[in-house]
């Protein structure tokens, strides 16, 4: 049974860790009135192509959640891994949520989105301590620590350099890097 939630897992953080995030790129090129100098990419999911964006982050959302409890199963019940995976976890259900409550939500919407930017980077902090025996899995910790300079140091940054780039930027930046690492992690989940 453990090995095949490890699979179950593994597929879904593949799954998880590109198709949405094809489709939330897709998104960006289709929306016309979304600007990678202004906008948070939320911004698209209140807009003409919103439904693809939401689908998206809400597939990835899902699928993260599975991802996690096929990943408790291959590193084992240890304590940083429990709180490492439901720190990720968590991060994913607010990335799920984000596409159900979108910015016309006001401040649910913050709070869902701010629970993915800061819990999954966290959780993979915490991963990355955990005493399994993969480099990988301990390189969660230089990949939690990157994506929070993404999400945080970015935009302060971009401010204090006075350039013209949005929250978008470093909302995708920080998705791509736990995305790569979720995509090679499930791999070896899967061998």
């Amino acid at each position: 049974m453990d090995l095949k939630l490890i699979r179950l897992g593994a597929i879904a953080g593949l799954i998880g860790s590109t198709l949405p995030l094809a489709l939330v790129l897709t998104s960006t090129f289709l929306e016309k009135t979304f600007s990678w100098s202004r906008d948070p990419l939320s911004d698209i999911g209140v807009s003409s192509y919103g439904w693809l964006f939401n689908s998206a982050v809400l597939l990835s959302g899902l699928l993260g959640l599975i991802f996690v409890i096929g990943l408790l199963k291959y590193l084992g019940k240890t304590h940083l891994a429990i709180v490492g995976t439901a720190l990720f976890g968590l991060g994913n259900l607010g990335l799920a949520l984000v596409g159900v409550f979108t910015e016309h939500a006001g401040m649910t919407h913050a709070f869902v989105a701010l629970m993915y930017f800061l819990l999954t980077p966290l959780g993979a902090v915490c991963l990355g301590l955990t005493k399994k025996d993969h480099r990988f899995v301990r390189i969660g910790l230089l990949i939690g620590v990157a994506a929070l300079l993404a999400i945080i140091g970015l935009p302060i940054a971009f401010s204090a350099l006075n350039l013209q780039v949005g929250f978008s930027v470093p909302e995708f930046l920080e998705a791509l890097v736990l995305s790569v690492w979720v995509f090679v992690l499930s791999l070896r989940m899967i061998k």
